[in-house]
């Protein structure tokens, strides 16, 4: 998981704009989108601890 919080904050604007295009056209969420979403719960508690160490860092 190469910088978890830039690919968490990439995944969430992706995963938005699919649900958002999707609610237009009222389709089904599919496998891509079902994925994403997936993955941002995972990226979720690696962003969290990126966040709380990188003041101590400083």
């Amino acid at each position: 998981m190469h910088r978890p919080t830039r690919q968490h904050q990439h995944l969430s604007q992706k995963l938005a704009q699919k649900q958002q295009r999707s609610a237009q056209s009222s389709r089904k969420p599919g496998r891509k989108t079902k994925r994403w979403g997936k993955w941002i719960t995972q990226y979720a508690p690696l962003v969290a601890g990126a966040d709380a160490a990188a003041p101590a860092e400083s």
